[in-house]
């Protein structure tokens, strides 16, 4: 089971589950909603594929053009080291 909601109010994107390639365009469409800086709330998040993190990215170039942040908090061990083995922990804010 994967849920993606955005909070508006808090900027914050929430994800919880497995976040695989078939779920990368519910995704996708959320976030394309999205203004200013951005924080992503990973504690429910058990899985993330090599499609989520290119949405990930994606959304990076996007902010930063825009002049914007993003933020990865609450990143379980198993993904933590999944954007260290990739180096994107060099430049994502991750806390």
């Amino acid at each position: 089971m994967f849920q993606v909601e955005y909070n508006r109010d808090i900027h914050t994107l929430f994800l919880k589950g497995n976040f695989d390639a078939s779920k990368a365009e519910e995704v996708k469409e959320v976030l394309e909603k999205v203004e200013g800086s951005l924080t992503v709330d990973m504690a429910n998040l058990e899985f993330i594929c090599s499609a989520g993190i290119g949405i990930m990215v994606m959304t990076y170039r996007k902010l930063k053009e825009k002049g914007e942040e993003i933020y990865l908090i609450n990143l379980n061990d198993h993904i933590k080291k999944v954007f260290k083995v990739s180096l994107l922990d060099k430049i994502f804010n991750i806390k």
